[in-house]
């Protein structure tokens, strides 16, 4: 679709997400007039009566919903149901929105405000309830960021499932590990280089197919090493044990999940 005419976009909510998008759609230099709606106080609706009357009356083409998960029904609820609206949300459904034309663009990526993130880069999954949301919606945001795929609500929840096990999972560990290293008077970023290999490997090999440490290779007396020196820590202690016994039963009975 090519764009005859500035597009008009209210981008409502003022955290991470918002803050990267709005930079993106900034940054690609697009036919877009972005206006940006923020959350006054908590107590307060997110959009006011002046935001309102702009949506009523046609000012925007489209309303980018950068709001919490729990707040995406609610925001939607309160928009003009002709306008196109979009979230971008990996665990919440299309259909939370209750515009005809609606859409989910969920970035695959970890969003922290003040960041330099290529956008370009960005893998996105999508999906649309409309062929003329869907082509408004390449006009608008797929030059602006990422790597687009079409994926069902399924797909997508699952990704998002995926992510937490890969991303935020992974990184409570990393937090972990720090603070075993900070306690033993050592650096905090003494494995970093260990961390950064084992990425790269990722990048040419299955997850599956590189995994290492006791528990892989039944290492007994090392790991009850570790559960001695996690005494005055039961609850790593249980996390240690749980996830030891999770790799040995993996690769005991060769089924991967």
């Amino acid at each position: 679709m090519y764009l005859r005419t500035r597009m008009r976009i209210a981008l409502i909510g003022n955290g991470n997400l918002a803050w990267h998008l709005s930079h993106a759609i900034r940054n690609a230099g697009s036919r877009i007039d972005l206006h940006l709606v923020t959350e006054r106080n908590p107590s307060s609706p997110w959009l006011s009566t002046t935001d309102m009357n702009d949506l009523v009356n046609g000012r925007f083409h489209m309303v980018l919903l950068a709001v919490p998960d729990n707040q995406i029904a609610l925001v939607s609820a309160q928009l003009p149901e002709e306008v196109f609206a979009v979230h971008f949300s990996g665990a919440t459904s299309l259909t939370s929105l209750k515009q005809t034309n609606r859409a989910v663009c969920w970035p695959c990526q970890t969003l922290t405000q003040g960041t330099t993130i290529n956008y370009k880069k960005i893998p996105i999954l999508f999906e649309t309830s409309t062929p003329e949301m869907q082509t408004y919606l390449e006009a608008v945001l797929k030059p602006v960021w990422g790597e687009w795929m079409l994926a069902t609500t399924e797909q997508r929840q699952m990704a998002h499932l995926a992510a937490v096990f890969s991303n935020n999972f992974s990184n409570y560990m990393q937090s972990i590990s720090q603070n075993l290293l900070k306690r033993a008077g050592l650096s905090e970023n003494l494995l970093l280089p260990m961390l950064k290999a084992h990425i790269e490997l990722l990048e040419s090999n299955s997850a599956s197919s590189i995994q290492t440490g006791p528990a892989k290779r039944k290492d007994e007396n090392t790991m009850q090493l570790h559960q001695f020196l996690l005494q005055h820590h039961p609850e790593l202690q249980n996390l240690y044990t749980l996830v030891s016994k999770q790799i040995q039963d993996t690769y005991n009975t060769s089924n991967e999940l």
